[in-house]
């Protein structure tokens, strides 16, 4: 087993969003994913898109005024089809929350996957950092091209290499279906078919699997993966917009 005291060694909970209205108008017909009525979706009642499911999940509890800590992610409305009311989100006792830019779903065409401004963000989630971005606007997103397999892998080793150079130990990325599958599925090739095959195969709404990232060179380059069931809370949340 991986010394998980050990440098350059991290206990990584990943983590795909709950069921979004984009997700089940899909199911339905695939050419919904086109449809800009799906744009930057919102989950469903019953899911909770990548910032909502993080605040959900590794939130404090509902927000009761600055008595419980500063908030984490303002309260949401009902939207017939678009939108699930949901309470506001506490910070307090909660680990810290850091967007990270390009940790996304597959970009281009599917307006599900497109951003709002960075300012409809920071007002809607007060508590999380997005000093890592640096545009107000979504510049990677397209309308008319989408972005090939080896650009997410890309993509992933980048995320990977910057997970591997942080200082926390213990940490939860909450991110996308597709962006999981082409990162971690090109990871793990010396390990045994079972453990392949739990890390190789798709994620299903807010499905969480927990791995043990080593690198071995100590320099971020080279990546061996090893899963390990359960594990504690992490010391630092990491996701995608």
């Amino acid at each position: 087993m991986v010394d998980t005291a050990q440098p350059h060694t991290k206990v990584v909970h990943f983590v795909r969003h709950g069921e979004g209205f984009h997700n089940v108008a899909g199911r339905a017909d695939q050419a919904n994913y086109l449809s800009r009525e799906y744009y930057d979706a919102h989950l469903t009642e019953n899911g909770w898109r990548a910032l909502e499911t993080a605040a959900g999940a590794f939130g404090g509890g509902e927000w009761r005024g600055q008595g419980n800590g500063p908030l984490l992610m303002a309260a949401l409305e009902s939207e017939p089809g678009k939108q699930a009311p949901h309470a506001a989100i506490s910070a307090g006792g909660c680990p810290p929350f850091i967007a990270w830019e390009e940790c996304r779903e597959h970009l281009g065409r599917h307006p599900c996957d497109q951003r709002r401004a960075l300012s409809h963000y920071k007002a809607a989630f007060p508590a999380v950092d997005f000093c890592l971005i640096k545009s107000e606007e979504d510049e990677l997103w397209t309308p008319d091209t989408r972005e090939g397999h080896a650009e997410i892998r890309a993509r992933g080793a980048a995320f990977l290499r910057w997970l591997l150079a942080r200082p926390e130990p213990r940490l939860a990325v909450v991110t996308h279906s597709s962006f999981l599958f082409f990162m971690l599925s090109t990871l793990g090739g010396q390990c045994d078919a079972r453990i392949k095959g739990e890390l190789h195969r798709w994620y299903e709404n807010c499905e969480m699997r927990t791995v043990v990232l080593a690198d071995a060179s100590g320099a971020s380059a080279g990546l061996d993966l090893n899963w390990f069931p359960g594990g504690p809370h992490p010391s630092r949340a990491a996701f995608g917009a």
